[in-house]
């Protein structure tokens, strides 16, 4: 067992064979965030002692909003969970004068799947009637013209916020599929927002009858679906990943994915395989992904030509951007 990265068996560490260069860095990025939370400290944020429910103020850094997403599938429950109400005051309604709305009460963001989304199917006539925020899987098979024909079903008005669409193509199939369906929506003037689900399009099944995802396909197409967005106009604004912080009884994380830094193999799988539906990815395979996505948009957000995470895509197996 490596003592630096939780490595599983006694092959040398990834980071030990390259240099030390990803244990760098990781070590670069987050001095960079210690000094970020030093300088709040400095200028008085988060020093409220008491929390705001039990009386105290309320802080900038001493508070999480949570929110709650599902899949809309069971067509029965979510039924059961939606109620009607008034659009409050704070959106812009005079108080008693604005319609009644149907909300889904069982969760503030639900989605279709990629498998009922169809124009004419039971879920879209659904999530068309409920005012909650919506997302829209979006995969391989779904055409332009079909996806601009959803939107105009489910947000006619074309509200601002109202539709995500999480695109889930698989690493081989993005480079054909999510520029065409940029433009599209660009055309229509549709206002959306867009997520990547590098996940769900790049499940395999191992030798062992395992379901799993190799994390280098994962960042393939997360990389692929940054570039073509900044290639064509667009901005891709969120991520969506199955991940776990899960411990095992050893006190070590699961093994559901393969690759990472701590490069999982195949036939240490069975090792701490502990997931009933998807494989996800574990505690240190979770970092090295918003490892990647922050080095990127520092990259983007400062106009740096060097990109300290050209180092991580190379080592951890994904392409490098453009």
């Amino acid at each position: 067992m490596c003592g630096v990265c939780s490595h599983l068996d006694s092959r040398p560490c990834i980071i030990l064979k390259t240099g030390l260069s990803l244990i760098e860095e990781f070590e670069r990025i987050t001095e960079g965030l210690s000094d970020a939370l030093g300088f709040t400290r400095t200028i008085g944020l988060g020093k409220e002692t008491v929390s705001y429910e039990q009386g105290g103020g309320r802080g900038a850094l001493g508070e999480v909003d949570f929110y709650t997403s599902h899949e809309g599938l069971m067509l029965e429950f979510e039924e059961a969970m939606t109620r009607e109400f008034r659009i409050p005051s704070s959106l812009g309604s005079p108080q008693g004068s604005s319609p009644k709305v149907h909300y889904n009460t069982s969760a503030h963001f639900l989605w279709i799947g990629d498998r009922t989304r169809q124009i004419d199917g039971a879920h879209v006539e659904y999530f068309r009637g409920i005012r909650n925020p919506i997302g829209v899987k979006v995969g391989p098979s779904m055409k332009a013209d079909e996806l601009v024909r959803l939107l105009d079903i489910v947000n006619p008005d074309r509200e601002n916020g109202k539709v995500t669409l999480i695109t889930r193509y698989g690493a081989g199939k993005v480079e054909d599929n999510l520029a065409g369906h940029i433009r599209a929506v660009q055309e229509s003037g549709h206002p959306v927002i867009w997520i990547s689900d590098p996940m769900h399009g790049n499940t395999l099944t191992s030798a062992s009858g395992l379901k799993t995802r190799n994390f280098g396909t994962i960042i393939s197409e997360l990389t692929a679906c940054l570039r073509i967005h900044a290639e064509c106009g667009s901005h891709l604004n969120g991520v969506s990943l199955e991940f776990t912080g899960e411990l095992a009884e050893d006190g070590f994380s699961v093994t559901e994915c393969l690759g990472g830094s701590m490069r999982l193999s195949e036939d240490q799988l069975p090792l701490r395989y502990q997931s009933f539906c998807d494989p996800r990815l574990n505690f240190e395979q979770s970092l090295d992904v918003a490892f990647l996505i922050s080095d990127h948009f520092k990259k983007e957000r400062t106009g740096s030509k060097r990109s300290y995470g050209d180092v991580l895509y190379s080592e951890l197996g994904g392409r490098k951007l453009a």
